[in-house]
C-alpha cells in the first residue's frame, strides 16, 4: 500500500524554499511505487512564481487540482485524516498537524542557533525534522532556556529525529548568454538585497580593492522582493548609491535583475568571463548558488560558517597517504558576533543569536589572490567538482530523501513471496472481553494472509462473559486457523500468553489484544520484513492512538496521534517499551531467553524485551502506522485502579536493568 503524502510548501515560488520544495517533489516522484503524492502550494512572501510551460510544471498543477477536494473533505471532518503523512516545507513557525505523521523540511537559519519558538513548534508538531545541512541541524540542537513544571530553570533540548539530506548535482546543458560584460576577469555574487547577505559591504570592498584596475569586474545578480520593474529600480538605485561612493574607480560593477531559468543560471556559472563566485554574507542555511557554482567547476571564495561547509570540503590525501577533508575553496576568516538590531525578526531572528562577520582584509586578500593565482584556485575547483558529481549524485540524493521520509531503508515487500513466509501465531488472553470480541475477530481474520499463514491461539482465562459462545461461528469458519483454550481459573495475562506460545505452531509470534486493531497488512508486512532479515529478532511499528472504543484502523479519531515508540536502542528500551502492544518476534527468543515473568501483572512484556535486549537481541522499528492502540481506561496497564501496582512493577523492572546497564557501562 502506498503512503498518501501531502506536500505543503512553496512549490511554485522562485526562491530557495521553492527549489527545496521542488527537490522534495522530484525525490518522491522517483518512487511513485511508494508514495501517492499530493500538493498544497503556499505563497512565499511577495516572491514571483515559476511560469515555464513544461512537463514538471503541468505535473505540479495536476497535483494541486487532485489535492484540493481532499483538503476540503479533511477540513469538514478533521478527525478523519485523509493523508498518511504530511511533508511541510517551511520554517517551524508555520508548522501544523495535518496527518498522522508530520515531517518538517526546513532550511534552518543563518545564525548559530534557532530561536525558542522554532524549537517549541518542532517539539509540538513535528514527528521528524529534515534539514538541508549540518549547520541547520546543529542550530536546532542548541539547548534553549526554559522552566520545568515547578518553575525551575532548565536547558530544553529538542529530541526529535533530525536527518540531513543535501541537494543533488544537476546536469544542465548551458548556452552562451548575451551579457554586456566588457572586463576579462569577473567575480559573481548572487544574493537577495538586504543586511543578511552583506551585499553592500561586498560591493564596497570589491570597489576598494580593484579601484584602479579596468579589466576586473563584479557581476551582482540580486533582487529585493521579486522580479518587478519596481523592484528592479529599487535594487539598482541601492547598488548605485554604493558604487557612487567610488567615482574615480576603473573596475566595473554589473547589475543583473529578473528571472533566470535553470539553464541561464548554470550558463552564468559556465561563462568564461566569470572566474569565481564570492559570498561575504553572514551565513547560509545551505548556500544553493555556491553549491551550483561549485559543481559547475567555478572557484568559490567565502567563509565556512553555514551549510556551505558540507560541500566545500572534500577528501584529500596528506603526505602519509591518509585522506582527510580539506577546503577546496578560498576560505575567508570571520568573527562570530551578535546579529544587527535592524534584522531582528520576532520568532525567527532574535537577540542573542550570532552569525558570521567576514573580515574585510581577508575578503580583499582572497579576491586579490584569485586574480594573481587563478590557476591554483581553478585546480581546487576542478577537484571539488569531480568529488561533488559522485557524492551528491542525483539518484543518491533522491534515495537519501525517500529513505528519510519513509523512515529507513526502503524495503521492497514484493521481494518476498507470501508463500515463503513461515506461520505467524497471534496469542490472545481472553477475559471480560465480550464487548470487543466481534470487532476483534473481524479485524484479525481480515489480515491479508490470515487463512494461508496465520494462527490465532485464544486462551480464555475463565472469563465470566460469553466469549466461548461468541467464538463458535469463527471456529466453524476457520477450523484450521483458530485454537480456543478454556481454563477453569484466571492465571493472569502473562501466564495465558506463555500457554498460548507453547500451544502455538508458528515460527513468528505476535500478541493481539481484544481492544486494539490492526491494518489488514500488519501480519504480512511485519512477517515479510522479519523473514527477509534473519539478523532481526523482533519488529514493531508505529501505532495510532485513540481513546474511543470500537474503532477500526481505517476509520478512527486518532487525528494522526501516535503512541510514542522510539527507534530501538538499549537506552530507549530503558526509557519505555518501544515494542509496546503489537510487535512480531521470533518464537526462538523464548528458547534463548525464557518466558514472560508470570509474577508481574502489567510489566512482564517490558521485562522480557529488556531481558532479550541485554542478551543481544536485535529489534527494528518500521516507520509506518500499521496498528491502532486503544487507550482503554479499564485496561490492565491503563486503569487508575492498577496505577499503584503498575508503577511499583515498572520501578522494579527499571532498577533491575538499569543496574545491568551501569555494570556494562563500567
Amino acid at each position: 500500500m502506498k503512503k498518501k503524502i501531502l506536500v505543503r510548501g512553496p512549490a511554485l515560488s522562485q526562491t530557495g524554499y521553492g527549489e527545496q520544495c521542488r527537490f522534495a517533489l522530484r525525490a518522491l516522484r522517483s518512487r511513485e511505487d511508494l508514495f501517492d503524492i499530493h500538493l498544497l502550494n503556499i505563497p512565499w512572501g511577495g516572491t514571483n512564481w515559476i511560469f515555464e510551460d513544461n512537463e514538471e510544471r503541468r505535473w505540479f498543477d495536476d497535483l494541486i487540482i487532485k489535492t484540493k477536494p481532499l483538503l476540503e473533505q479533511q477540513r469538514a471532518n478533521p478527525n478523519n485524516p485523509l493523508f498518511d503523512v504530511s511533508l511541510q516545507v517551511t520554517i517551524p513557525n508555520e508548522l501544523q498537524r495535518m496527518a498522522p505523521q508530520n515531517i518538517l523540511y526546513t532550511a534552518g537559519i543563518e545564525t548559530d542557533r534557532a530561536c525558542p519558538e522554532w524549537i517549541a513548534k518542532c517539539h509540538q508538531f513535528a514527528d521528524k525534522v529534515l534539514v538541508i545541512s549540518e549547520h541547520a541541524k546543529s542550530g536546532l540542537q542548541v539547548p534553549i532556556k526554559a522552566q520545568d513544571q515547578a518553575g525551575a530553570p532548565i536547558d530544553f533540548l529538542l529530541e526529535k529525529q533530525i536527518d540531513v539530506v543535501h541537494y543533488p548535482v544537476k546536469n544542465i546543458e548551458t548556452k552562451e548568454l548575451d551579457l554586456n560584460i566588457e572586463t576579462k576577469f569577473n567575480f559573481l555574487t548572487m544574493a537577495q538585497w538586504g543586511p543578511r547577505k552583506n551585499l553592500a559591504n561586498t560591493i564596497a570592498w570589491f570597489c576598494q580593492e580593484f579601484h584602479n584596475e579596468e579589466d576586473i569586474g563584479l557581476v551582482v545578480k540580486t533582487f529585493a522582493k521579486g522580479n518587478s520593474e519596481i523592484d528592479k529600480k529599487y535594487t539598482e538605485a541601492s547598488l548605485k548609491e554604493i558604487v557612487d561612493n567610488f567615482p574615480e574607480k576603473k573596475c566595473k560593477v554589473y547589475f543583473l535583475h529578473g528571472y533566470m531559468n535553470e539553464q541561464e543560471i548554470h550558463s552564468l556559472y559556465a561563462d568564461p568571463r566569470i572566474k569565481a563566485i564570492i559570498n561575504f554574507g553572514h551565513g547560509e542555511g545551505f548556500g544553493l548558488p555556491l553549491f551550483e557554482a561549485a559543481y559547475s567547476g567555478l572557484p568559490v571564495i567565502t567563509h565556512d560558517f553555514g551549510g556551505q561547509k558540507d560541500f566545500l570540503y572534500a577528501p584529500k590525501k596528506d603526505k602519509k597517504g591518509n585522506k582527510k577533508l580539506r577546503a577546496h575553496f578560498s576560505k575567508v576568516n570571520y568573527d562570530l558576533n551578535p546579529i544587527q538590531d535592524e534584522v531582528f525578526w520576532k520568532g525567527v531572528l532574535e537577540p542573542g543569536m550570532l552569525w558570521a562577520y567576514p573580515r574585510e582584509s581577508n575578503c580583499k586578500v582572497a579576491m586579490r589572490e584569485a586574480v594573481n593565482n587563478y590557476g591554483l584556485l581553478q585546480g581546487e575547483a576542478k577537484r571539488l567538482k569531480k568529488w561533488l558529481e559522485v557524492e551528491f549524485e542525483q539518484n543518491k540524493k533522491y534515495s537519501d530523501f525517500v529513505e528519510s521520509v519513509w523512515g529507513g531503508k526502503v524495503f521492497d515487500y514484493n521481494s518476498v513471496d507470501p508463500q515463503d513466509l513461515p506461520k505467524i501465531s497471534f496469542i490472545t488472553s481472553v477475559y471480560k472481553g465480550a464487548e470487543f470480541f466481534e470487532g476483534f475477530m473481524e479485524d484479525i481474520t481480515s489480515q491479508t494472509i490470515f487463512e494461508e499463514k496465520c494462527e490465532l491461539v485464544l486462551v480464555d482465562c475463565n472469563s465470566p462473559d460469553n466469549e466461548e459462545e461468541l467464538v463458535k461461528p469463527w471456529l466453524d469458519k476457520y477450523p484450521d486457523n483458530i485454537k480456543y483454550i478454556k481454563l477453569d481459573n484466571d492465571p493472569g495475562i502473562y501466564a495465558a500468553w506463555n500457554m498460548a506460545i507453547k500451544e502455538s505452531t508458528g515460527e513468528f509470534i505476535s500478541n493481539a489484544n481484544l481492544d486494539d486493531r490492526k491494518s489488514p497488512e500488519f501480519a504480512e508486512k511485519l512477517s515479510k520484513y522479519l523473514h527477509a532479515h534473519p539478523e532481526i529478532d523482533c519488529v514493531y511499528t508505529q501505532n495510532l492512538l485513540t481513546k474511543e472504543p470500537h474503532e477500526t484502523f481505517k476509520n478512527n479519531t486518532s487525528n494522526g496521534q501516535f503512541y510514542p515508540a522510539e527507534e530501538f536502542s538499549t537506552e530507549a528500551m530503558l526509557r519505555g517499551n518501544p515494542p509496546h502492544c503489537m510487535p512480531v518476534w521470533r518464537k526462538s527468543l523464548h528458547e534463548e531467553n525464557g518466558w514472560f515473568d508470570e509474577t508481574y501483572r502489567s510489566a512482564s512484556d517490558w521485562d522480557f524485551w529488556l531481558r532479550c535486549a541485554f542478551a543481544g537481541s536485535v529489534y527494528k522499528k518500521l516507520n509506518e502506522p500499521l496498528g491502532l492502540y486503544y487507550f482503554n481506561p479499564n485496561g490492565m496497564s491503563t486503569s487508575k485502579e492498577n496505577n499503584t501496582s503498575k508503577q511499583k512493577e515498572e520501578r522494579e523492572v527499571f532498577k533491575k536493568y538499569m543496574t545491568k546497564f551501569s555494570e556494562n557501562a563500567t
